[in-house]
């Protein structure tokens, strides 16, 4: 279900929703075809880095590989690192709503999003700010494609995988797909009732999963411990 729900969501962020339209070559090979009316562009035509300071009075947000960009501060108590945060906050980095972000340092694994509430970011993540109107969610799905991932790892700066870094010149370099404003808004409204969806049977199968579980774990006791013949 899950190979399924990234095979549907890749599929609509680099094919759009009509399979009825004509398609062209990209010119990227790992990209291959899509929509002729669609642009293949370089980040900078689409991004500014901004580096706004940010203020106490904003919620610290965060990165993950999984969820993207927080929609707000996790407590102390859910991350300790948020224990031992620097006092001064003056090198952090304010976001707007529709801001990508990605951390230098994991972008290479999929740590990038769209920002959907107003925060600040570490002075380790890099915010990409659009230069026109578009919708962030899309981007988001797009760039959290393996083969977009792939991409920022390519252009990673780094001796070992761990310390690389993808910084901006770098990542307003890459490849990025550009379709047509009204065409995002549906595709990203397309992955979210994709993930929905996918989300809600896999809880199902989980349940089913989890019980075999622990039948299969109550077999075994009962066996080891002679209360069932073998």
């Amino acid at each position: 279900l899950k190979e399924q729900k990234s095979i549907l969501i890749n599929q609509a962020v680099t094919e759009g929703l009509n399979s009825d339209v004509p398609m062209q070559d990209s010119g990227v090979e790992w990209i291959g075809k899509i929509p002729e009316h669609w642009q293949v562009v370089a980040n900078r035509i689409v991004f500014n880095e901004v580096k706004e300071p940010g203020n106490d009075l904003l919620p610290i947000l965060s990165v993950s590989l999984h969820t993207a960009v927080s929609l707000g501060e996790q407590s102390g108590d859910e991350n300790i690192r948020a224990k031992i945060r620097i006092e001064d906050k003056s090198s952090y980095k304010r976001v707007a709503i529709g801001d990508i972000v990605f951390n230098m340092m994991r972008a290479w694994q999929g740590a990038i999003g769209a920002v959907r509430v107003e925060g600040m970011v570490s002075p380790a993540y890099i915010v990409a700010r659009p230069k026109f109107q578009f919708n962030a969610d899309y981007f988001e799905y797009l760039y959290r494609t393996l083969s977009f991932i792939q991409q920022m790892d390519r252009n990673s700066k780094g001796i070992t995988d761990f310390r690389k870094r993808l910084y901006w010149d770098e990542f307003k370099q890459l490849i990025t797909l550009l379709p047509p404003l009204a065409e995002q808004e549906a595709i990203a409204n397309y992955c979210v009732n994709i993930i929905a969806k996918t989300d809600a049977v896999t809880a199902n199968e989980q349940k089913v999963i989890d019980k075999l579980q622990e039948f299969k774990q109550t077999l075994i006791a009962h066996a080891v411990t002679g209360k069932i013949k073998v």
